[in-house]
C-alpha cells in the first residue's frame, strides 16, 4: 500500500460539491490499463470502467467529507456557520478550520453564563475567529457561502491512522489500490468504480451514477462505527478484526446473494471479517438498492472510531484485508 496517497487524500480539501482537489489526486494516483476508461459524469461523480465480460458491477466510495459553510459575518469579524453534513457539535469549540481560499479560524461557543462548556449544541452559537477587527475586514478573507473543513491532519502509530476524512477518504484509498492491482483479464464482472460526490448530503451522487450505469451488483465501500472504545454504544465491531461486511444500517439491509458471496470469499481465501450490524447512519450503498428496478447491493465497511470528528481512528490492517476481499470478490 501507498501510505503517500492516503496523505495526500486526507490533505485535500473536499467538503460536498467541492471534490475536486480530491478528483485531482484519485486520477493522478490511478495507473491506467488496458481495458480502462476514466471519465466525470454529468454530477460530478468520477468514474472508472474497467471492461470485463460478466455483469455490471458497480463499487462506490464518497470522496466528500463533512464541513461548515460561513452564513453570516458579525459587525465584529466573527463568522456564522452551517453544518454540511452531520457535524458532530460537541467536538466543534477549540478547532481549527480551514476554509477553500486558505484561510484558517479558530471555533468558540457563544454563552453568557459559561464559556467553558458547551450547553447547547445548536449550530447557531458556535462562531469562528479569524483573526479579523471587522466586518469588512473578514469580508476581505472569507465570504457568505465560503465552505471549510476540519484542518487536516496525519498520523499513523503501530499501524494505525488518525485524521479527518477518513469517512470515506480511506474507502478512496482503497478503491485506488484495487484498481492499480486487479488484473483485468482475470475479472468476473464487467467493473465501474465510481468515486461520488455529495454523500454527506443525502447520498446524492451515488443516486445519479448508479442510475446511468444500472448496475446488476452494488458495493459500497465506507466506514462504520467500531465498539471497542470505553462506555460505548454496543457495537460488534472491534479494529484489527478484519473487514465488517454489512447485514443492516438504518437505511438498508443488504442482499442475501452479495452478502453471502462476500462471506464466502473471505472464508475460501482466509480473509478475516466482521458482520456489521448498525441501528444508525447508512451509505452510497442505500442509493444503489433502489435504483430503477432495484440492484443486489451490500457493502463493506472499515471499522472507524470518532467518526465525524477531527481524530478518526482505524487500523491499517483493517484496510488491507478489504483491499483483499474486493480484489479476490471481482477476479475470477
Amino acid at each position: 500500500m501507498d501510505i503517500e496517497i492516503l496523505k495526500k487524500l486526507i490533505h485535500a480539501f473536499g467538503p460536498s460539491s467541492k471534490e475536486e482537489s480530491v478528483k485531482k489526486v484519485i486520477k493522478q494516483s490511478i495507473r491506467k490499463k488496458q481495458g480502462m476508461e476514466i471519465f466525470e459524469d454529468k454530477f460530478g461523480n468520477l468514474v472508472v470502467h474497467v471492461k470485463g465480460n460478466g455483469p455490471k458491477l458497480m463499487i462506490a466510495s464518497h470522496m466528500d467529507q463533512i464541513g461548515v459553510m460561513v452564513t453570516d459575518i458579525d459587525k465584529n469579524g466573527f463568522l456564522r456557520i452551517g453544518e454540511v453534513g452531520g457535524i458532530r457539535k460537541s467536538f466543534l469549540v477549540g478547532q481549527k478550520l480551514l476554509f477553500e481560499n486558505g484561510v484558517e479560524g479558530f471555533v468558540y461557543y457563544e454563552d453568557k453564563e459559561s464559556q467553558w462548556e458547551v450547553k447547547e449544541q445548536k449550530i447557531e452559537k458556535f462562531f469562528v475567529d479569524i483573526g479579523a477587527k471587522n466586518r469588512n475586514d473578514a469580508k476581505k478573507l472569507v465570504g457568505i457561502g465560503t465552505q471549510g473543513i476540519y484542518k487536516p491532519t496525519f498520523y499513523e502509530n503501530n499501524g494505525r491512522v488518525i485524521a479527518p476524512a477518513l469517512d470515506d477518504r480511506i474507502g478512496c484509498f482503497i478503491g485506488i489500490e484495487v484498481l492499480n492491482s486487479i488484473n483485468s483479464r482475470k475479472l468476473h464482472f464487467d467493473l465501474y468504480f465510481v468515486f461520488t460526490v455529495q454523500e454527506e448530503i443525502g447520498v446524492k451522487g451515488a443516486k445519479t451514477s448508479s442510475y446511468e450505469i444500472t448496475p446488476d451488483y452494488g458495493i459500497a465501500i465506507d466506514v462504520t462505527d467500531s465498539g471497542d472504545m470505553p462506555e460505548t454504544t454496543p457495537v460488534a465491531l472491534s479494529l484489527g478484526k478484519g473487514a465488517a461486511i454489512k447485514v443492516i444500517d438504518a437505511g438498508m439491509i443488504s442482499s442475501r446473494e452479495v452478502k453471502d458471496s462476500l462471506i464466502k470469499t473471505a472464508e475460501k481465501n482466509k480473509i478475516p471479517y466482521q458482520l456489521e450490524i448498525i441501528t444508525a447512519g447508512t451509505t452510497d450503498a442505500y442509493a444503489m438498492q433502489i435504483t430503477k428496478a432495484g440492484v443486489q447491493t451490500g457493502a463493506i465497511s472499515i471499522p472507524t472510531r470518532y467518526i465525524h470528528t477531527p481524530g478518526e481512528t482505524i487500523d491499517m490492517d483493517d484496510v488491507k484485508n478489504v483491499i483483499k476481499l474486493i480484489k479476490k470478490y471481482v477476479e475470477k
